[in-house]
């Protein structure tokens, strides 16, 4: 093979890498999960749950209309979004951000918990108004019930922190539940998944699912290996994509979404962005 058949080889190949990446990282993959809650009803079987994390708008890279579009043809139940709703390198986004929370109220109740890119942005109040204006309930520690023909199940939400390592502990014991609450299903939407056993230390709280992001898949996925590297994990992360079962504790479970957008990287390798479903049974 001469010099330039060698030459034009490597730019071949380096060309269908770039496409290869900007495809993938606007082609979006909508990811199921059947869940059995624990002492449910049977009013909540069927019920769906679209869980949305980390968009980091502007950095989002696909396109809202066509997420929400997404979102509105799985005829959810309930939407969920799990932080990181915009970047803090960019500021606040108050069009986009108002008009994907508008769009997405109009398909079912949303709930939403802050993440540290929300949180770090310096204006988290902000964030919240626009949110909250828009018909999106953001749950600042707190809990609620969400009740389906007279079954259902308690929503819990953590709000960032400014150092989980050093807040109170157990960690979720700031979130309020009324006693009547702490016998009852509960998920949990948490923007963390490095903390999933600590999820689980106060026995009165603890979720029977976790829904959670920030890991963005590992960003860099192999085979046989998964993701490379996250945020508060480091270099081969445990938790980044899937579904997750504490040892010890069997029925506790947590899902982790690869999420939708970029941060710190700007693409994704092997790591589609995801919509993620979880259905009731």
């Amino acid at each position: 093979m001469s010099g330039w058949s060698i030459l034009g080889t490597i730019i071949g190949l380096l060309l269908a890498l770039v496409i290869y990446l900007i495809v993938q990282n606007k082609w979006m993959q909508v990811k199921h999960f059947r869940i059995k809650l624990p002492y449910s009803g049977k009013s909540l079987t069927g019920k769906k749950i679209v869980h949305l994390s980390d968009l980091h708008i502007p950095r989002h890279g696909v396109s809202l209309t066509r997420l929400v579009k997404k979102v509105a043809a799985e005829k959810p139940d309930l939407i969920v979004l799990t932080g990181d709703l915009i970047d803090v390198r960019y500021g606040l986004p108050k069009v986009e951000l108002r008009s994907l929370a508008q769009s997405l109220v109009a398909i079912a109740p949303v709930y939403a918990v802050t993440g540290n890119h929300d949180f770090g942005s310096g204006r988290l109040q902000e964030w919240e108004d626009i949110l909250t204006s828009s018909g999106v309930r953001v749950l600042i520690d707190e809990a609620e019930w969400i009740e389906f023909d007279h079954d259902g199940f308690v929503l819990m939400g953590l709000s960032e922190k400014e150092n989980f390592e050093t807040a109170p502990k157990p960690i979720l014991r700031g979130v309020t539940l009324t006693e009547g609450m702490q016998m009852k299903p509960k998920i949990l939407l948490a923007h963390h998944p490095e903390f999933f056993e600590e999820y689980l230390m106060d026995l009165t709280r603890a979720p029977d699912l976790i829904l959670s992001g920030h890991a963005h898949g590992g960003q860099f996925r192999l085979p046989f290996i998964g993701g490379l590297f996250s945020p508060g994990q480091g270099k081969f992360p445990v938790y980044t994509d899937g579904v997750y079962f504490d040892p010890e504790l069997p029925s506790k479970r947590m899902i982790v979404s690869r999420g939708i957008g970029n941060s710190t990287f700007p693409f994704r390798f092997n790591n589609r962005p995801e919509i993620v479903v979880v259905t009731l049974i």
